[in-house]
């Protein structure tokens, strides 16, 4: 490892991070370092022509001056992006500098007062800039690690600003340190063009009004709970800050009158008030930050202040005056600015900015104005002392208004991770009525079902049974024998809606011997509510009939209408051939009898298809609370662990809580092990040894997700919810507020440790044979398997014996084949062995014909070797359309369409493929959805190269 790499993995940063954390770092250190000597001889200046008794006038000036500086930065981000931003701010602060040091050498009498309001707009205006840029580079994770060194490049610039100030004021005098001020901050817009140079792809034309600053900035903190305590605890800060702003400078005048040796105190005080701000930004900060979360850290400086101005209000000399301000320094550089911005950078980036401006601009001067009209007032009207409680109260105040913000601030993170992932169609049980009760509605649905549109007939029944109007009766009596199937059955459905009448019971009975399954089962539930024996016999043997629809038909309606006689029927469905029926009957068990399909549920947790586990836990769900210890239980085992985190996920869990911790804590163990192990193999092109690794990777990520799914089942569900549905997104900024949503609301002893796997590093921890070698004992039998296949030990089997091959191709090598396959690129690889083994390896010679045009689609390739020619056959012969290699698909298109195919396929030389018929694929889809990404890859691609036609040589682009 390098010194460099050495450097960055003290500093907490990983590969890639350095230069644009960097930059940024060293962009605050220049605006800090400059901001540090021009505030310092400015400050002197002032205080040596005007004294200390006008900073109340100043304060309240300030902060109407800020209000509109404010709208002008408003303004700016409205007309082009925070890039521009970044760079012409400072340009403007270093022009307005330039004109104050004119005035300064032409003796102008008021320029003092407006150089004292420059650098205070300055520090916030500035403050906006750096810290934007710090949001262009870091995400919510990120801040914790980048913002306090970026903080610390702050922090330092401000310690050698200080140190030589006084130097720089002997040699140049007071007035020139603007010039090196105005220096600086050329330096940072050179840093900052580099910087987010490359981040603009162009310039962005935003509507008008989008960026309209406080205004913009007003309305979304009405919006949000965080934003009002944040909004609150802005304008606490800033009275805070002024109020003891104002006493400190007092008795520093009065200490050192001299305007150089004033400049020389205040530079030395806050040089080294800053160099332990630095210390601590750089060395405690982020691991304060890592270890205890954000808004922990936040609240540090209102206890700060807390502690000062009680001090204060017992004894208020210059030394306590010093040591209240030298740690209100140290802190709000070192700590408080980074933990104030990685809160304000849960915002999402799009109102980001706003959000700052208007912090900035409103809150904060609100606070200003209100330290200068406190010390305006109270001077004259009261001792220091009461002044000194005043500021303990205002302390009091944003201790509990920082308590707010801890507790919105993973509320905020939930709300940002639902805006980047809404819920579209919302909850799939609910079902909304196509209509409401209405005279006229009832005449238009009545209409609908003599429409010569079926698409018409159907919803006009559906709505009809929604009305409920038992004059519609004569009407669905004729509907429910309409030519089409599913008018029928939503016919016959609004009937049963109608009640018990001796006419709808004569249409439900008619529909009994209906030739279509749904129309049957439909009629048979409602009248086997009733208890008819006849419709409770046609459910049942539907339930046994060789299609798979039929038997999943029958027992969603047996469950519905739950009569014990089924209980049988049901029962023997629990081992069906097929996933949905063994799923239906799993929730028509609950429903019949659900103390007696405990045992079956449960087992079921662990059952290959997801269509099974999904309605396990449903059936789990239904049975309630008496399934609970059993279920807790399950969570030990790892096949039925996701079923089971499914249904508890839906049940009270309180009185288990020590059991969930502890298996929750193992499972951590096991995840950290896997991720470890997966870490220190370093494939270098081998692909067993990649397989290797993904698999642990996969049962790492699976199993960490399980004990964070065990941790939200100990408080706070429904925010662990969104956050774990958000760790899946392909969105960065989604993934780093659901970890931090993660981390603010569980147990942290708990997930802290599993954090690291999403935050990984590339740490090697031991050899690659050690790791697979410690791999091959793993419990898992998947893993054990990749590890027998990575370590040349030959094709090692699931079940622990040699497994079977076809032919040349072993599954595990048919595995590995099907890792490099874009149709199958989303699924995880334990995923691919049921796939590897259903494909049949086929193999052919050259110039066989291996499908023709214009026959059915039953079957598609997936070329392990050899190529394909896609050919288009007509009446002058064969044309070469487009030529498939190994890890190509062909024929899927004509599988997916069930459509003829649209051109031959021809062995282009001996070509070996592994085959997959349409009635395994489907089942792909339906067990593995993921599947359905790859498939619309492929198509994309496929109808991508449609696009150009063929020249009379033959074109090399087609779909097959």
């Amino acid at each position: 490892m390098s010194a460099v790499e050495r450097l960055l993995r003290i500093v907490g940063l990983r590969p890639g991070e350095g230069r644009s954390v960097g930059l940024a770092t060293a962009i605050a250190f220049s605006v800090a370092a400059g901001l540090m000597i021009g505030q310092s001889g400015i400050e002197a200046l002032f205080f040596a022509r005007h004294g200390v008794g006008q900073l109340p006038v100043m304060y309240l000036i300030l902060g109407a001056s800020m209000f509109f500086i404010t709208i002008g930065f408003g303004a700016l981000l409205a007309r082009t992006d925070r890039a521009v931003a970044s760079v012409a701010v400072p340009i403007v602060v270093a022009a307005l500098a330039l004109l104050g040091r004119i005035g300064l050498a032409a003796d102008v009498g008021w320029v003092t007062h407006a150089l004292w309001l420059l650098q205070g707009a300055g520090y916030f205006v500035l403050g906006l800039t750096v810290w934007g840029v710090a949001g262009i580079v870091a995400d919510t994770r990120q801040a914790k690690r980048f913002f306090p060194l970026i903080g610390a490049g702050t922090v330092l610039g401000t310690v050698l600003g200080g140190l030589v100030t006084k130097p720089l004021a002997s040699s140049l005098g007071t007035p020139n340190l603007l010039l090196v001020w105005i220096g600086t901050l050329g330096v940072a817009t050179v840093l900052a063009g580099i910087l987010v140079g490359p981040t603009r792809a162009r310039s962005v034309d935003r509507p008008a009004g989008e960026h309209a600053g406080l205004l913009d900035g007003f309305r979304e903190a009405r919006r949000s709970a965080l934003l009002r305590w944040l909004s609150a605890a802005s304008v606490l800060f800033s009275l805070l800050f002024f109020s003891l702003y104002l006493p400190f400078s007092r008795a520093a005048v009065e200490r050192y009158p001299d305007a150089d040796e004033l400049a020389g105190f205040l530079g030395a005080f806050f040089g080294v008030s800053a160099g332990l701000a630095f210390l601590v930004s750089l060395f405690a900060t982020n691991r304060l930050l890592s270890r205890f979360g954000v808004p922990v850290v936040a609240l540090v400086f209102p206890l700060l202040y807390v502690v000062a101005f009680g001090a204060l209000t017992v004894h208020a000399s210059f030394v306590v005056l010093a040591a209240a301000r030298f740690t209100q320094v140290t802190w709000m550089q070192g700590g408080a600015s980074s933990a104030w911005e990685a809160v304000v950078n849960t915002v999402p980036p799009d109102r980001r900015d706003r959000t700052r401006a208007y912090l900035y601009g409103g809150p904060t001067q609100v606070g200003t104005v209100l330290a200068g009209l406190v010390a305006l007032v109270g001077e004259d009207a009261f001792s220091p002392r009461v002044l000194y409680v005043i500021g303990l109260v205002a302390a009091v105040l944003l201790t509990i208004a920082m308590l707010g913000v801890r507790r919105e601030y993973p509320r905020e993170l939930v709300r940002a991770l639902r805006e980047g992932r809404p819920s579209v169609f919302g909850s799939p049980t609910e079902r909304t009525p196509v209509v409401a009760p209405d005279a006229s509605a009832v005449r238009v649905a009545l209409a609908g079902l003599d429409d010569d549109d079926v698409r018409v007939r159907r919803v006009a029944a559906v709505a009809l049974g929604d009305l409920g109007d038992p004059a519609a009766l004569p009407a669905l009596t004729e509907a429910s024998r309409d030519r089409d199937a599913e008018v029928r059955a939503n016919a016959i459905d609004a009937v049963a809606g109608l009640g018990g009448n001796d006419p709808a019971q004569g249409v439900l009975t008619e529909a009994l011997r209906d030739r279509d399954p749904r129309v049957r089962v439909a009629a048979a539930e409602a009248l086997a509510r009733s208890g008819d024996q006849a419709a409770i016999g046609v459910l049942e043997e539907l339930a046994a009939a060789p299609a798979v629809e039929e038997r999943v038909l029958a027992l969603r309606a047996m469950g519905r209408v739950a009569g014990s006689r089924s209980a049988d029927v049901v029962a023997a469905r629990l081992v069906d051939e097929a996933p949905a029926v063994r799923a239906q009957a799993l929730r028509a068990a609950a429903s019949i009898d659900p103390a007696g399909a405990l045992d079956a549920a449960l087992a079921a947790t662990a059952d290959p298809s997801r269509l099974v586990r999904d309605a396990a836990a449903d059936a789990l769900t239904t049975i309630g609370e008496a399934a609970v210890p059993a279920l807790v239980g399950s969570l030990d085992v790892p096949e039925r662990r996701d079923g089971a985190l499914a249904a508890l996920d839906r049940l009270p869990t309180d009185a288990h809580g020590d059991a969930i911790r502890r298996i929750a804590g193992a499972t951590v163990e096991v995840a950290l092990e896997r991720d470890r192990l997966a870490s220190s193999i370093a494939a270098d092109g081998d692909p067993a040894a990649e397989l290797l690794r993904a698999s642990l990777r996969f049962r790492a990520e699976r199993d960490a997700v399980a004990a964070l799914r065990a941790a939200g089942l100990l408080g706070r569900r429904a925010e662990m919810q969104v956050a774990l549905d958000s760790l899946v997104a392909s969105d960065g900024l989604q993934r780093a507020n659901a970890l931090e949503v993660i981390e603010s609301v569980a147990d942290r002893q708990l997930v802290r440790p599993l954090l690291s796997m999403w935050d990984r590093d590339t740490a090697t921890r031991r050899s690659a044979a050690d790791a697979v070698a410690e791999a091959a004992r793993d419990p898992d039998p998947w893993i054990r398997a990749c590890a027998g296949l990575a370590a040349g030990a030959g094709d090692a089997t699931t079940g622990g014996g040699a497994m079977e091959t076809l032919t040349t191709l072993s599954p595990m090598e048919r595995v590995l084949f099907l890792r490099k396959v874009p149709l199958f690129a989303e699924l995880p690889p334990p995923d691919l062995l049921p796939i590897a083994s259903i494909a049949k390896e086929v193999v052919f010679a050259e110039g066989e014909r291996i499908a023709t045009q214009g026959d059915p689609g039953d079957v598609m390739h997936v070329i392990v070797d050899g190529a394909v020619d896609v050919v288009a056959e007509g009446p002058g012969g064969g044309r070469v359309l487009a030529i498939r290699s190994a890890g190509d698909v062909v024929g899927e298109m004509a599988l997916l369409t069930s459509a003829p195919r649209m051109a031959g396929l021809v062995a282009g030389g001996d070509v070996r493929a592994l085959s997959i018929d349409r009635r395994s694929f489907e089942a792909i889809l339906r067990e593995r959805p993921e599947t359905s990404l790859g498939v619309i890859r492929v198509l994309c691609q496929r109808l991508a190269e449609a696009g150009g036609r063929p020249d009379d040589t033959g074109s090399t682009k087609a779909p097959t």
